[in-house]
């Protein structure tokens, strides 16, 4: 059983009120038995070298140019490419200091989850995990997400649609969500408030045992005010497991009102999909996507509409693309 990470100020690894040597930790993890280790983030920050090989990624590997400026590609979004991590951790990290960091950390098979306000999460790497900030009776908000990067560890069979990063009153900037059947959720709208996404990366993929998948990018279900900033959401469909949509934020799901301004969208049944009141810039939808149709929006509720169907070019950039009226 891997072990449960409690992330606590001062405090140091103990049993029973003794501290357990690392050869203590392994001999009670290789015959089973649960382990809860209690750290302080200090502690965490200045641990020992990298575990884990990277995994690759072939559709950032295939982009032929690395675009920094435009919109974001899975090259440059997530933890920087040749980054090591300080620390790998298996199994759960709970973060409970008041405006903590948890930087330069690799969490395998386990959450990271958010237990106090105001918390910085920088370049973290999840793999087979997920980030949750109302783990609760409290939201907590001020959660604050950068370059770092959620997906499936190796060997893993994705299932289900949880999300990989929810579930509300966060920033997340420059952040890469690849592989996993679900993306950014935004819920919990009165006790979190809104949420910010702003040059980030998903690829949602359908999980490896489908059953009743309904996989979104991004899906508001309760959802505050949502402001959405220069960031790419993918579905990619395998096997006839078939999603909802890159970007869902229904008028039947208690949602708030959105503020994008570039956007680009690619897959699912519709591209996008809006229901609410705000205001729409720069929207692309990639050429071909959309098996009903590129857009579902009650046109009557915007503010400002400004979209277009248009190909990506080799550096993950949209091209010069047809005008998309909104006309539902």
């Amino acid at each position: 059983m891997a072990a449960a990470w409690v992330m606590v100020a001062n405090r140091s690894p103990q049993r029973n009120g003794n501290l357990m040597s690392p050869y203590r930790l392994r001999a009670c993890a290789a015959r089973g038995l649960a382990i809860v280790v209690i750290i302080s983030l200090s502690t965490l920050s200045q641990a020992s070298a990298s575990e884990g090989a990277p995994i690759p990624d072939p559709v950032a590997d295939s982009i032929s140019t690395r675009a920094e400026t435009g919109f974001p590609t899975a090259r440059t979004t997530g933890v920087p490419r040749g980054w090591a991590p300080q620390r790998t951790v298996y199994g759960d990290v709970r973060v409970t200091d008041p405006g903590s960091e948890i930087s330069d950390v690799r969490i395998v098979r386990g959450d990271l989850i958010i237990d106090a306000p105001d918390v910085t999460v920088r370049r973290v790497e999840l793999r087979g995990g997920r980030i949750e900030n109302f783990p609760g009776a409290t939201c907590q908000t001020g959660l604050d997400i950068i370059d770092t990067t959620v997906r499936p560890a190796r060997g893993q069979q994705t299932s289900g649609d949880v999300p990989s990063i929810g579930t509300g009153g966060y920033t997340a900037t420059g952040v890469k969500i690849v592989g996993t059947p679900e993306g950014f959720r935004v819920g919990g709208k009165s006790a979190c408030g809104g949420v910010v996404i702003q040059r980030s990366f998903v690829r949602v993929v359908s999980p490896d045992i489908c059953e009743d998948w309904h996989g979104d990018a991004l899906q508001g279900y309760d959802g505050g005010d949502l402001v959405l900033r220069d960031s790419v959401l993918r579905l990619v469909e395998r096997d006839g497991c078939g999603g909802t949509a890159p970007f869902f934020y229904p008028a039947d799901q208690g949602n708030s009102s959105v503020d994008i301004d570039g956007l680009v969208v690619a897959g699912g049944g519709y591209a996008f999909r809006l229901g609410q009141p705000g205001t729409v810039r720069r929207l692309y939808v990639e050429t071909g996507s959309g098996f009903y149709g590129p857009t579902d929006v009650t046109c009557s509720l915007l503010g400002a509409w400004e979209a277009s169907i248009s190909a990506l070019g080799a550096d993950g950039q949209p091209t010069t693309g047809t005008a998309l009226p909104c006309t539902t």
